[in-house]
Order: C-alpha cells, then structure tokens, then sequence
C-alpha cells in the first residue's frame, strides 16, 4: 500500500484532496496500459431517477482523475443505448446516451437506472436484449431503485435478496411473490447481482465499488468531494466504515480517517496523526471517538482488518504476509485479532474463496 502523505496543521479542505492525488499518481506509474481499472456502463429507462445516475457518474468522475477534472483516465463510463437517442428523466431533463451498446465483456459493471413504474412500457427491447447478453458474460449487474424491476422481469433476480426502497416494496412483493426482500441495507450484493435502492444509497455503494478496484485513497477522495458540511442527523452511510467520512463534520477527523485508510501498514501512531492535524494526542482521541463512535486505536485496527479481509478474498499471498502487509506483529496475533473481529479464521476466508496461496 502507499505510504500515506503529510497534511500540514491548518490546511484547508482543497488540501486534503492534493495528497490522495500524488498517491494516486506514483500508482498509475506502475499501471499496466490498458483497459481502465473500473469500467461501467449504464443502462437509463424512461423517466429515471436523475439523482441516481448523478451519484454513480460523480462517484467515478472523482476517482478517475486528479483534482475537480472529469478525464476518464482509470474509470470509463457510458450511458449505452440506440446511437444518438435520448431518454427523459423523471424531473424532465433528458440525458443523450454516450455509446452504442458495447461488448458486455469490456464491462466490470452494468448498471440499470430504473424509472416511474409507469413509464415501464416504453422501455427499449434492446435493454432487455442487452440485459441477458451481460448475463450471460458474468458481468456483475447493478439493479438501482426501480431497475430492480426490470432485472426481476428478466428473471435476474431468482434465488437472490433483493433490496427495495420502502416506497416500492409493496408494488415488488405484489408483481414478484416469492423473492426475498430487504429495506434495511444501502446496497445488497448477491452473487454477481446488486441491487440499491436508490437515492443517496447509491454513494454507499459507489464508494465501496471504487475502494475495491481503485484502492482507499481514491475512494476516500470521492466521499470527500461529495460529502455534505454543516450539521445533519446520522444516516444509513454510518454503517460502513468508508462512509463515516459523509457524516464527520470536524475536516480534521475527515483527513484524519483518509490518513487511517492510506496506513494499513501501521506506520503512523497516534502522537503521529494528531500531530499531522495539529492536535495534542489527549484532544485527538476525545474528539476522533466523539466523532466516530470508536477511539483511533480501535479504529486503525478495523481499517487494517478489512484490508486483511480483502486481501484473503482478492489474493494468493500467504496469511503470514498478509498479518505483516495489514501492521500486525505476527500472523497469531493477527488470526486472534481476525477471529474476534469477524467471528471467522482467515484460513477459513481463504478455504470459501477457493483461493491457493502462492509457494
């Protein structure tokens, strides 16, 4: 992982962004040319929800390049559809598509905005067409809001949870008995299905989306350059660990969880983070647990286990190196620490991925 950057005390807001874009530029240095590292594509029925498409396409435009500009240097995205057509949103703004129907194969994800139930009807066959090609590649599809409906019609949905927004729920379980559902997630992932339920769920998901192919430091940009000031109450992002940075309203415990997601290796102490942010270590720690709901020391070791979760579901390294890659002393300490914290050995992990570890 990269060394996290120093942020001098005082430092404004556009600061924070600066150094998760050097971090992010020694990375592309190594990158291997190519396709972009996280490719979508984006599906639009008629009278979509504008706000949902909004959240996915700004999510990738902050990750895929430095500062405030849009180039599509590791995210691409399309709005696919009939060259040179449009489709109107709810709020009656229309949006052109980007790109004629791609290869489904040149896609990480496809994404199905969905739009008024009532609209349904007008829906492009291609769609539908399109829909079972990306199936039938394993391309990982993304029901958002009502495109939950579309995807249940194309019998996408069999044998999956499904997550509703309340408001649908009823007219779901009414045209599709039998599926499981849920209203209480941000996003569930069932196999190569996710389903959102739209609205400001869809960041949730996008943050995670782009922290699992681009890394933290990107992720923690975009949650950054979306995330609203000022007061507000807690909401549903405060149960991913990511998404805390939404709803921390003191700048200096933002950049303090950037530093934590971009130290996995346990380099910076505690007396090191508060004094990057200009803080005594006593006033630090009150106000990161007033904040976050957990002391630093608590939460650095939650950042460094999900790292360690992820590299046992995304890897062949050996457990051992992955103790050490997270800032663990040693791998016993590290199967204690995994085993309290997820109620499962990491060779258990590694066994239900199926994955080998290198010799």
């Amino acid at each position: 992982m990269p060394q996290s950057q120093k942020l001098e005390p005082g430092s404004g807001d556009s600061d924070h962004v600066g150094p998760l874009d050097q971090i992010w530029e020694r990375r592309l240095k190594t990158k291997r040319p190519g396709r972009p590292s996280l490719s979508v594509g984006i599906l639009v029925c008629p009278s979509f929800s504008l706000m949902s498409l909004t959240g996915i396409v700004e999510s990738l435009r902050h990750a895929g390049d430095f500062g405030d500009q849009s180039r599509q240097i590791d995210c691409q995205w399309e709005i696919l559809g009939t060259a040179k057509s449009s489709v109107r949103s709810s709020c009656g703004i229309a949006i052109a598509t980007t790109r004629d129907y791609v290869n489904p194969n040149d896609l990480d994800y496809l994404f199905v905005v969905g739009g008024l139930l009532e609209q349904a009807e007008y829906l492009p066959a291609a769609h539908r067409r399109y829909l079972q090609a990306a199936k039938a590649v394993d391309v990982t599809i993304v029901g958002v809001c009502t495109g939950i409906f579309l995807l249940a019609e194309e019998r996408l949905l069999a044998g999956k949870t499904v997550c509703v927004h309340p408001y649908h729920l009823q007219d779901f379980a009414l045209a599709f008995p039998g599926h499981k559902c849920t209203t209480r997630n941000d996003y569930v992932v069932d196999g190569r299905i996710i389903t959102v339920p739209g609205g400001i769920s869809i960041l949730s998901l996008m943050a995670a989306i782009i922290k699992a192919h681009l890394g933290p430091d990107r992720a923690s940009k975009a949650v950054h350059q979306l995330s609203v000031t000022g007061k507000r109450s807690l909401s549903e992002f405060e149960r991913t660990g990511l998404m805390r940075q939404v709803s921390v309203s003191d700048p200096r415990i933002q950049k303090a969880l950037v530093l934590i997601e971009n130290d996995v290796k346990g380099r910076l102490s505690i007396p090191d983070l508060a004094a990057q942010l200009g803080l005594s270590p006593r006033h630090f720690s009150r106000r990161f647990a007033e904040q976050v709901g957990h002391s630093p020391k608590a939460y650095i070791q939650q950042t460094r286990l999900r790292y360690a979760m992820w590299m046992l579901s995304n890897s062949s390294n050996s457990i051992t190196s992955i103790a050490y890659a997270a800032g663990f002393s040693s791998s016993s300490h590290f199967c204690s620490a995994f085993r309290e914290r997820f109620g499962i050995s990491p060779g258990s992990v590694r066994a239900r991925h199926d994955i080998g570890e290198e010799q």
